[in-house]
């Protein structure tokens, strides 16, 4: 029985620091995609054609199920789904994406919104049924208004704090307004939690500063939002981070960071310390601009520290842009930028300033010119990490936990002595519910708190490297 009981430990371990795999596969650009499933990421083709907002889904073991450039959908086989024309954007929506229906085997959501929040289009939901077609998906019901509201071309999704249901976020265009919807196993609430939370757009040419991206932390706690602004009219760009609640869906606290002008990519670190930014200088600017890639170091919590914390990272003379920032499986993030067919990697994302170890040709892809465009999904609260299996074929990294079960507070102990590490404590779902840093020593006292009975899993980590996994169990 013991012997089962360590094997079952082992099992729930891996599978909740690694089983999170629905965004394992990308597809995106002209015809490219990539692959995470060994976490060494690999190019794999595909038939996007999208220039800006593209989005894929995989399934629990990380195979390919379909995806989309918010205009047409493909399937796992690169083919046209039967049906899956959808709304005419040309492929320019800054972003679309892909989402499951809560407690559903096979129901898909794919979200679009407007182009440059103008003409007739809406924000729209569309559902794929994977059990159709041969287990290939079909498009079943298509262009449903979701809201008449004008809102930009933004939009994102994180978890609810019961882990099931999902918030779908997005932002209306000339006001403050960000509008979370509700997305549960009955359905999509088309009554969304309004959050006048700031800031409104100012009017510019053709509402081009109704581009740029929203971005949700890994925790869902915080959410950064921007507006790609033109030259000349410095009003029409924004940068602005909030506070999130997963329980209520509220937006609030909201915190307007110096911007670069032409605001467009965006990222937290996996660690949620850090916020990464990029610039796409379209309008009425000159080549004597400079497009970038900045951070802000989120870690102080204090505004005014916030705010004095940005480093440019890289920067290219225009008319060379960047484009999206993403978050792989691996806990790179990976920037899009025109003119290479290379992608940029921030290897160490959770590091200040230059230790964030960007590479601007860090991953080749192929001829890419004139693409902006990253896989968007719901993001992970764990990453791959071939370090963290490894622990369990007898390493001493092994974090021993005493005791376990406990009720109130346990002492975790490994053989090495850690300086400035991370413990993380994930629920049954992955999702981060505990995180203490800047730990030394050889122990660490682990209080419960509020935290409810149950199995969790816990990852210390120190410079982006795994030193140990393990499980707690909580006992009411």
């Amino acid at each position: 029985m013991r012997q089962l009981l360590l094997s079952l430990t082992i099992f729930l371990t891996v599978t909740a620091v690694h089983g999170q795999k629905y965004g394992n596969v990308w597809q995106f650009g002209n015809s490219v995609g990539i692959d995470f499933n060994t976490c060494n990421p690999t190019v794999v083709s595909g038939s996007n054609s999208g220039t800006e907002g593209c989005s894929a889904i995989c399934d629990s073991t990380g195979q390919l199920l379909f995806y989309t450039n918010s205009d047409n959908v493909w399937d796992r086989s690169h083919n046209a789904m039967s049906n899956g024309t959808l709304i005419s954007s040309n492929g320019t929506l800054s972003q679309v994406l892909i989402i499951p229906k809560p407690l559903s085997v096979n129901l898909y959501y794919i979200i679009t919104t407007k182009v440059q929040a103008a003409g007739s289009l809406t924000l729209q939901y569309h559902v794929v049924d994977m059990a159709l077609n041969g287990g290939s998906g079909d498009v079943t019901i298509k262009n449903n208004v979701l809201s008449t509201l004008n809102v930009t071309e933004q939009i994102s999704a994180t978890f609810h704090s019961n882990g099931t249901d999902i918030w779908l976020m997005t932002h209306e265009y000339g006001s403050g307004n960000f509008l979370a919807f509700l997305v549960s196993s009955t359905g999509i609430s088309s009554t969304p939690v309004i959050s006048n939370a700031g800031p409104a757009h100012v009017a510019c040419i053709s509402n081009i500063n109704a581009r740029g991206e929203i971005k949700f932390s890994p925790d869902g706690s915080k959410l950064a939002f921007n507006a790609n602004g033109v030259g000349g009219n410095d009003p029409s760009n924004l940068l602005t981070l909030c506070d999130f609640d997963k329980n209520t869906g509220v937006v609030s606290n909201p915190l307007n960071l110096p911007f670069s002008r032409g605001e467009f990519g965006l990222s937290f670190s996996p660690d949620n310390s850090k916020l990464y930014g990029t610039t796409w200088k379209a309008f009425n600017f000159t080549s004597g601009d400079y497009n970038y890639l900045y951070q802000f170091d989120l870690s102080g919590g204090v505004p005014s520290t916030i705010i004095s914390s940005k480093q440019i990272i890289d920067s290219m003379q225009v008319p060379v842009s960047y484009g999206s920032l993403k978050i792989g499986p691996d806990g790179k993030i990976y920037v899009r930028y025109t003119g290479s067919g290379y992608l940029g990697v921030i290897h160490s994302p959770n590091q200040p300033g230059a230790a964030c170890n960007f590479v601007r040709n860090g991953f080749l892809i192929g001829s890419q010119s004139g693409q902006y465009g990253l896989n968007n999904y719901i993001e992970y609260a764990a990453y791959c990490n071939t370090t963290a299996i490894s622990t369990w074929a007898g390493s001493k990294n092994q974090i021993n936990i005493a005791p376990n079960p406990f009720s109130t507070q346990t002492v975790l102990r490994t053989d090495n002595y850690f300086r400035n590490a991370t413990l993380t404590v994930y629920n049954s779902f992955g999702q981060i519910v505990k995180e203490i840093k800047n730990i030394s020593g050889e122990t660490i006292l682990l209080s419960r708190d509020d935290l409810p009975g149950g199995l969790y899993f816990i990852r210390l980590t120190q410079d982006t490297k795994v030193i140990s996994t393990g499980t707690l169990v909580i006992t009411d």
